[in-house]
């Protein structure tokens, strides 16, 4: 049995906890362990993956930020010595085979890997860097990666230099239980009654983490003109609200305030679900507006689409690469409300044609972003890496 040290720079459970949770499992049926390393701060990401028999370290770790505060700086360069040893001192206690960078931020991660000798697969999974700090990370992603994986081949090749990488570049989509994330019409009722909404409104739905990159303030922009039309539709947030984006909810709360609409009853806030999968059963349309700079693939929005629902989102990253618009979703313009909400109101106002776009969209699902199709995609990328290594020590 080989080991994959999966470092992810986040403490929040997100898209690369998700996906290290749900590949566990079959990777290890195909001969692959995995260890995450996380950082040792608030979140509930250590948890999380623990209780699905993931196992976890956490120690200090800093990452590269943007802005002009100098101790940002500061704390990455104090910090990056004693965090190679440390991470250093990981892959041998647990015999590490091969280390899976999660993001662009992570720099020290890869340095402890080749002094190990062990081969580095890096994963670019959003576009959220500005351009001066992807351009320096990216020197570190070209000279020390063996494999570079990203989420769909836009995001790749976003990134400056993105281009040089194709003849190591293994391009996958976040993994998607699609046996878990399934039409569920039987939830129907249960979920509506959870959020005190009755079965005849209808309901434009939301699973994002509350924060800038998701473009919440978009999304009740355009849900201000969706109620124009239907009066009595109702948007339904699923997703956790943190401290470190109390700024952004508030702006959220402010925004939907401006458009005259009531909180818990227009716009509703479920919070951090554990059953999202039946949470989806309730929704009629599924909304996600991404700003630009910011997603790879919202892993979300594959769960949706595998649950049968028509999708409305933004032209961002490799959103475009997964939906179709017109076939089993609609990709509309970042940043504009009134596209985004004529979009919804299309399929509101034709259910037999959303409910054929749902049904395309679960096809898409089922054949492209299986957990076994993300699986494939890693095992591919880690043997080339193997085989990359090995290359390099024999030369």
């Amino acid at each position: 049995m080989k080991r994959v040290l999966y470092v992810i720079h986040y403490s929040v459970f997100g898209g690369p906890h998700n996906q290290a949770l749900r590949l566990a499992a079959p990777l290890r049926d195909r001969g692959w362990e995995t260890i995450v390393l996380l950082p040792d701060q608030p979140g509930n990401a250590a948890s999380r993956l623990r209780s699905g028999g993931v196992e976890v370290v956490t120690m200090p770790l800093h990452r590269v930020r943007a802005g002009k505060d100098p101790r940002l700086v500061g704390g990455l360069l104090a910090g990056i010595g004693p965090e190679v040893r440390a991470i250093r001192r990981v892959i041998r206690d647990r015999s590490v085979d091969l280390v899976q960078v999660g993001g662009l931020v992570n720099p020290h991660v890869a340095i402890a890997a080749r002094f190990e000798r062990v081969p580095v697969v890096w994963q670019l999974l959003d576009t959220r860097a500005p351009l001066p700090l992807a351009m320096v990370s990216m020197i570190f992603v070209r000279g020390l990666a063996d494999v570079v994986m990203s989420t769909g081949r836009s995001v790749a090749l976003f990134h400056p230099g993105g281009k040089k990488l194709e003849s190591r570049l293994v391009p996958y989509f976040p993994p998607v239980d699609v046996s878990l994330f399934r039409p569920r019409p039987e939830d129907r009722e249960a979920a509506r009654a959870s959020w005190g909404i009755g079965l005849d409104s209808p309901v434009v739905g939301c699973v994002a983490n509350v924060n800038p990159q998701k473009g919440m303030v978009d999304l009740i922009h355009a849900f201000v003109q969706v109620r124009s039309r239907f009066p009595d539709a109702r948007l339904v947030l699923v997703g956790a609200e943190y401290a470190t984006h109390a700024r952004y909810s508030a702006d959220v709360r402010a925004a939907i305030a401006s458009g005259s609409l009531r909180e818990g009853e227009d716009v509703v806030f479920a919070g951090e679900r554990a059953d999202v999968e039946r949470q989806l059963a309730g929704f009629d349309v599924f909304a996600f507006a991404p700003v630009p700079r910011g997603e790879g693939i919202s892993t979300s929005v594959l769960e949706a689409m595998a649950a049968g629902l028509p999708v409305v989102t933004t032209a961002v990253a490799g959103l475009p690469e997964a939906i179709e618009d017109g076939v089993n979703g609609r990709v509309v313009p970042p940043r504009d409300a009134s596209a985004f909400a004529g979009a919804i109101v299309a399929l509101l106002d034709d259910p037999v044609a959303a409910k054929q776009m749902g049904d395309t969209a679960r096809i898409s699902a089922v054949e492209r972003f299986s957990v076994e199709a993300c699986v494939a995609s890693h095992v591919k990328a880690y043997e080339l890496a193997l085989a990359g290594r090995r290359r390099t020590v024999h030369r």
